[in-house]
């Protein structure tokens, strides 16, 4: 079934729904820091709440079966991971450090349940650091599960950076039950800041956690002292990234955020710095931050944008329609990561932008878009299943002003249930 999405003017006064990133590591950190001190995992871990997009429902989903796991003699642990890459990444090693924990190790193995194609994205250097420690992990795509079994064996965990933070994220955190365990990072690591998020919240968990070092370095980490209350988490810097392009494309579109924090380590926080070089000014008051001027957009198209997606693959898709609308010509590298997200997001993109006339293309692993679009009447962009391609398909009515189809609405319950609400209140204009 089409829908329809028209934003003829935009006036939005948000909160920001709390950030994906944050939750997950403070729900999977939660769940460790009480099985660690012996108390009762709290159910505002393990039960899911009606606001929770489909990620973390993912997440709590696959915490509740390992707490239940040795409830039944099954050998099997059914681990719902869905399309959520985070959760798979991180609740490998997470997993089998509980079950190594609780003695569990020997007799139940970890079968991971995912969705879409979340199952082709890569986990080799994973198995490998895992295999290291006495950990199998096999990945049969006919049957569509990831099974992990094995017990740990003591010792350092290496780990190569350069394809994925979360692998040495989700050992950071499976640490907490493994004293005398470390973990060694081998060459660069890709989007380095999100490893930063982790140590950041482990150590508001009074876990002792050095400062990251460039290139190999270990942690080790000293046992909690006891449950912490936390503060609501931030708001989420991707989902911010989205509504702040939105804004940006609607003519005299006004856009105020709330929750974020100004400081954040979310690399998506990245989007204020290149809407500033577009020549878009906004205004921080506490954690709320207004988009409060707009450039020429004729001087704007004289533009020509050099970027770098290693650190923010998430929001290209956003970026890359911002920058066929306000430059000459853009050059975004170090793509070659989205061919494997939930679709392959550059053939996406690309299509989505050629969708209004645009023209883009892929050269040597970078993203190279001409500015300004040709196109009259009805568009039609796929979402192909993508919540962040449903996205892009809002910014391509926004920049053009023209109605756009789309196959997909229900796919933004991955990361923002609600979205497509919010945008027809604020544009006073329904999703039909």
């Amino acid at each position: 079934m089409n829908y329809k999405i028209e934003i003829p003017s935009l006036k939005l006064d948000f909160k920001v729904p709390p950030s994906k990133s944050v939750v997950h590591r403070e729900l999977i950190i939660g769940f460790l820091e009480a099985v660690k001190e012996g108390r009762k995992v709290p159910n505002e871990i393990l039960e899911s709440l009606e606001t929770d997009n489909d990620d973390i429902r993912a997440t709590r989903g696959c915490l509740k079966a390992l707490y239940e796991a040795g409830q039944s003699d099954a050998v099997e642990v059914y681990m719902p991971c869905n399309e959520s890459g985070s959760t798979l990444r991180f609740m490998i090693s997470v997993g089998a450090a509980y079950l190594n924990y609780v003695g569990l190790a020997q007799k139940k193995k970890l079968v991971f349940l995912p969705k879409g194609r979340l199952i082709d994205r890569p986990l080799d250097q994973l198995i490998t650091c895992l295999a290291a420690r006495g950990v199998k992990v096999v990945v049969d795509k006919e049957k569509n599960e990831i099974t992990v079994e094995g017990v740990l064996t003591p010792g350092c965990f290496v780990i190569q950076g350069n394809v994925s933070s979360q692998y040495i994220s989700g050992i950071a955190m499976a640490l907490i039950l493994l004293p005398g365990y470390s973990v060694e990072l081998r060459g660069d690591l890709e989007s380095k800041g999100y490893f930063d998020l982790t140590l950041d919240i482990l150590r508001s968990h009074n876990f002792g956690v050095p400062e990251f070092i460039e290139g190999p370095f270990q942690i080790a980490l000293r046992q909690a002292q006891g449950p912490q209350e936390h503060n609501v988490p931030e708001g989420d810097w991707s989902s911010a990234a989205f509504l702040l392009c939105l804004g940006a494309l609607v003519p005299d579109g006004q856009v105020v955020l709330h929750g974020l924090n100004k400081d954040s380590l979310q690399k998506d926080k990245i989007i204020i710095s290149i809407l500033e070089q577009l020549g878009f000014s906004f205004t921080w008051n506490g954690s709320s931050v207004e988009l409060t001027g707009r450039p020429d957009i004729r001087k704007a198209r004289e533009l020509e944008l050099n970027l770098d997606a290693a650190d923010y693959p998430d929001i290209i898709p956003y970026i890359a329609i911002v920058a066929a609308a306000c430059t000459k010509s853009t050059r975004i590298k170090n793509i070659e990561r989205l061919h494997y997200k939930e679709c392959d997001r550059v053939e996406a993109t690309i299509n989505a932008l050629k969708s209004a006339g645009g023209s883009a293309c892929e050269k040597d692993g970078s993203l190279y878009i001409t500015g300004g679009y040709n196109a009259s009447g009805e568009l039609s962009v796929s979402t192909y299943g993508d919540h962040r391609m449903a996205m892009t398909a809002c910014l391509v009515a926004a920049w053009t002003g023209l109605p756009v189809l789309i196959d997909n609405k229900e796919c933004v319950n991955k990361s923002f249930p609600g979205l497509f609400s919010v945008i027809a209140s604020a544009a006073k204009q329904s999703i039909n």
